[in-house]
């Protein structure tokens, strides 16, 4: 049990106007211990409690931080909700959760950070006004954690997300302005703290950070691909497929065995996006291809176990876990790529019984 006696202590000394050696003589102990147990490194002798309590008027529950306790352990039981909720894509049903929850703990931040994380997630619609309105309210949010909360974890989390906050609520030079705040991939936590590692705990945060830059590849890749022509519009159909068969051959590097695990849906989305460009551009058999390579990642995505290890020699002593996922739909990628067939771009191949065979197949499981 985390006790507040520190940041209690702390607070009633400073309502006195007492400094920590003058508190330190009233309670006849030393300037060391007074500073020690202000900075949570450790609590008075339990026989020492009753006393201070008393010298401060309150109670020994209120010294300790009983309240405190009990708020965090129900926020706590709410927030598991929430993940699991997160996991599953019942993200409008989270947004109702926390919206009573901030109001109940109005000074819990990391419910405040999911409150506004969630407000950002819920929507995509970007040209709606509810998705606007909902990043504003957000902004405000990450605004006032960042004046005001101490915890670095949260504070990171709410700064990188703020700049999405900005950009998506129509504010793209204060998204820029907030971004070149962070620090740069080089001077990350994770550049910067491998070196300093040893024995099984680097070779386990080594694996890790593999992962954090496929992630970051893909992302690079993703954009360098401008899939709907909004930035690079004289690529060519062929130049995007090849981007992303670059993205597909990166996950082959790393996961060489197979074991995508939580990155199944990324090759997923690859070669379905591979399979929309290649009819576009007339290539019948690389379109045919791709989508039933399509049909396989997804359904391998959909099927996934709650806990699977890696076995590929970069990520092997990693180990996917489902409550580490979250997504912002409820259906399926089988679903997903279903509705994505009906397309009409794909109808010069429709009846290609290789078409008509992915269709099945993601029928069959589609329906209950």
């Amino acid at each position: 049990m985390n006790l507040y006696i520190g940041e209690n202590l702390k607070r009633q000394r400073k309502l006195r106007e007492l400094t920590q050696e003058q508190l330190a003589d009233i309670l006849g102990v030393s300037f060391q211990s007074v500073s020690k147990w202000e900075r949570g490194e450790g609590y008075p002798d339990i026989e020492l409690l009753p006393t201070i309590a008393e010298y401060f008027g309150i109670t020994t529950d209120e010294l300790m931080g009983m309240k405190e306790i009990r708020d965090n352990s129900e926020a706590d039981k709410i927030l598991d909700t929430v993940w699991e909720n997160s996991r599953k894509g019942n993200i409008e049903e989270n947004l109702k959760i926390l919206e009573e929850a901030v109001k109940r703990f109005p000074n819990n931040f990391r419910l405040l950070a999911e409150y506004a994380s969630n407000l950002n997630f819920v929507n995509w619609d970007r040209e709606g006004e509810p998705y606007r309105r909902n990043n504003l309210k957000a902004i405000a949010i990450a605004e006032r954690i960042l004046a005001e909360c101490t915890d670095p974890e949260i504070r990171d989390w709410m700064q990188g997300d703020l700049c999405l906050f900005y950009e998506r609520s129509g504010q793209p030079d204060k998204a820029i302005e907030a971004a070149d705040k962070l620090s740069t991939l080089w001077r990350s936590r994770e550049m910067i703290k491998i070196h300093f590692l040893k024995g099984d705990e680097l070779m386990e945060f080594a694996q890790g950070l593999v992962t954090e830059l496929v992630s970051a590849m893909y992302s690079a890749l993703f954009y360098l691909s401008d899939l709907n022509g909004d930035n690079a519009p004289q690529m060519t159909h062929e130049q995007r497929i090849e981007i992303q068969q670059k993205i597909i051959a990166l996950y082959d590097i790393v996961f060489e065995k197979g074991d995508y695990n939580f990155y199944f849906h990324d090759v997923y989305h690859a070669y379905s996006s591979i399979a929309a460009k290649a009819v576009l551009s007339g290539d019948r058999e690389l379109a045919l291809d791709s989508l039933e390579k399509a049909a396989e990642f997804a359904a391998a995505d959909d099927d996934l176990p709650d806990k699977k290890p890696y076995t590929s020699i970069l990520v092997n002593r990693l180990e996917y876990n489902k409550k580490h996922s979250m997504k912002n739909f409820t259906f399926t990628y089988r679903e997903e790529l279903l509705g994505n067939l009906a397309w009409d771009g794909y109808d010069s191949i429709r009846d290609d019984p290789r078409f008509k065979a992915v269709e099945r197949r993601l029928i069959d499981k589609a329906e209950p």
